[in-house]
């Protein structure tokens, strides 16, 4: 197996690529796939695909900010027929090791879904949120991340996890929404002073640092703060009410 970053006429690994994407991304997560190949010619992402004699069988989407202050895994998936086989370990290691020469230092920032309170250890969140700790991701304490598209219901409610920062137990907040800033405008080209911001940041007022907190291996720890299914609406409408009354008194 090795990895390529794509460039300008990759058209037959970009679809290849896409392929993958339809397949294996949440459909309420997935881009127009007009954005996807956007992304071929925008100079703040790199498409890394993972190669096996020629074929695209796995792949990340890194997105840059411009200021060096972060680095996004937008996606990062494997082709179905090879899952659980390292691939996707292999993969991430590699857009690490890329992350090191584009933006030197700089954290990575990983949007994943929160698990559900009564949801096994079996659960692909859960299954996910191993992976990540595996390579010592921690996740934003208190924060629950929010993605600037759907009803809400729609889009699961997220966590917002870190790679990188060794040695630092926390943030302050304002690093913290600076990251929302960033993500939002650069990734998913929302203002930057997007209501919802402020929704999310809401509970962080007042606290000088924001924890980086290690992720559990399973649901039987209990210590992890999860959500339950009837909360998930609950709370997506709590923002959107608070973002309308913050955009409506602005």
């Amino acid at each position: 197996m090795e990895f390529a970053v794509l460039a300008r006429g990759d058209e037959d690994r970009l679809e290849q690529l896409i392929a993958i994407y339809r397949a294996s991304i949440a459909r309420a997560e997935q881009k127009p796939e007009w954005m996807v190949r956007e992304m071929l010619g925008d100079t703040s992402r790199r498409l890394l695909v993972a190669l096996d004699e020629g074929r695209v069988i796995a792949f990340a989407i890194c997105y840059f900010a411009p200021d060096d202050a972060f680095w996004l895994l937008e996606y990062l998936a494997v082709d179905a027929n090879i899952r659980s086989g390292g691939v996707g370990g292999r993969t991430y290691d590699a857009a690490r090791s890329l992350a090191t020469e584009v933006a030197p230092g700089a954290p990575c920032l990983l949007e994943v879904d929160a698990p559900h309170a009564d949801a096994p250890d079996t659960d692909d969140a859960w299954r996910r949120l191993r992976f990540y700790r595996r390579f010592g991701c921690r996740r934003v304490e208190g924060l629950k991340y929010v993605l600037p598209f759907g009803r809400p219901g729609e889009v699961p409610p997220m966590w917002l996890l870190v790679d990188g920062l060794e040695g630092q137990e926390s943030v302050s907040a304002e690093t913290v929404a600076a990251w929302l800033r960033g993500v939002y405008a650069g990734v998913y080209a929302q203002a930057a002073d997007h209501p919802l911001i402020a929704a999310m940041m809401q509970p962080l007022e007042g606290k000088g640092a924001v924890r980086l907190r290690a992720l559990d291996a399973s649901p039987s720890s209990g210590a992890q703060c999860s959500v339950s299914p009837s909360g998930v609406k609950r709370f997506a409408s709590t923002l959107l009410r608070w973002a309308a009354r913050s955009g409506a008194s602005s």
